[in-house]
């Protein structure tokens, strides 16, 4: 009866892992949200943005893949697209994921719950600003 006992506590143990990450509850931002950051000069000037995001391997850790399209000359916009890969976390009803730039400016961009299927996206930068560039942008993203 022992060695019973302690085969069944060993194989539930063993198991443990297994189960815990599997049980993990779906997040409101896993997925792909696309959108367009509109320009402070004018509203035909945008530029199309991509948020891929997935779990991670870690706890809590979520993988994201952000592109962006060229944005036209004297819009704020990099002229040319780009994307990064970046980690990102939840807190609460908030995504937060950032980076730094290749022109040294620390990126963050927070997606907070908004309707069925659709996200507000705040983008915030900071460091030398251009005289087209603006330190925050917002716009509703769409859930692909």
């Amino acid at each position: 009866m022992k060695k019973v006992t302690v085969a069944a506590l060993f194989l539930s143990i063993a198991f443990l892992p297994l189960t815990g990450v599997a049980a993990g509850d779906p997040s409101y931002f896993e997925g792909v949200w696309v959108g367009s950051w509109p320009s402070w000069k004018s509203s035909s000037m945008v530029q199309d943005v991509t948020v891929e995001i997935r779990r991670g391997n870690v706890e809590g850790v979520f993988l994201v893949d952000y592109a962006w399209g060229g944005g036209p000359h004297g819009s704020g916009f990099p002229p040319q697209p780009g994307s990064i890969n970046a980690k990102g976390k939840e807190e609460g009803d908030q995504f937060i994921f950032e980076w730094s730039s290749k022109q040294g400016k620390d990126m963050k961009v927070i997606l907070k719950k908004y309707e069925a299927n659709k996200a507000k996206a705040k983008l915030e930068k900071s460091g030398l600003m251009g005289r087209h560039e603006r330190p925050t942008n917002e716009t509703v993203l769409n859930r692909k």
